[in-house]
């Protein structure tokens, strides 16, 4: 009886490992990477379109993964420099997802992948160039807008910080 047992439990391990072996994904490696290349042209074309400035548009992260037969979410991050109206650069790291179902098709060998949602998730901003900005203190043009006066005729103000931090507190 412990032979028949075995053998059975054997024969439906063996089958099991088969069809697990041998069953195709819902969403293969070439629609994923079909879905990356698409969704890279996407982005590049959204910004030139948005952001005709933009340059050096580099394309960090981006993968796919499937939820379901008929979904799939895609994770990205990219950068791009923009020039300022002041002529400095900036960078612009954006990071997000987007969600993909697949319709049907007339085709059988052909799957049609519709972009449902897109949101980001952090938009990063990273400026080449620092602005130093001391409180208390105005710059002659807002002295002479304000009150018509020569920046001469004015005396220097005093720099006295708006906030003033309290003393570090110190236990014994």
């Amino acid at each position: 009886m412990k032979k028949i047992v075995s053998l059975i439990v054997f024969v439906a391990a063996l089958v099991w490992t088969w069809n697990v072996i041998h069953t195709s994904e819902a969403v293969g490696f070439e629609t994923h990477s079909g879905i990356q290349v698409k969704l890279a042209e996407l982005i590049g074309n959204t910004l030139v379109t948005k952001k005709p400035n933009a340059k050096d548009l580099t394309i960090m992260r981006l993968w796919t993964e499937t939820l379901s037969d008929n979904k799939v979410r895609a994770t990205f991050a990219y950068k791009f420099v923009e020039p300022t109206e002041d002529g400095e650069e900036l960078e612009q790291v954006i990071e997000g997802e987007a969600v993909l179902y697949r319709e049907p098709s007339e085709d059988s060998d052909v799957d049609k992948w519709t972009l449902q949602s897109v949101k980001t998730t952090n938009d990063i901003v990273v400026f080449t160039e620092g602005s130093t900005i001391t409180p208390g203190e105005e710059t002659e043009e807002a002295e002479t807008a304000t009150t018509g006066e020569t920046p001469a005729a004015t005396p220097a103000p005093t720099a006295t910080p708006a906030v003033t931090p309290a003393a570090p507190k110190t236990e014994h």
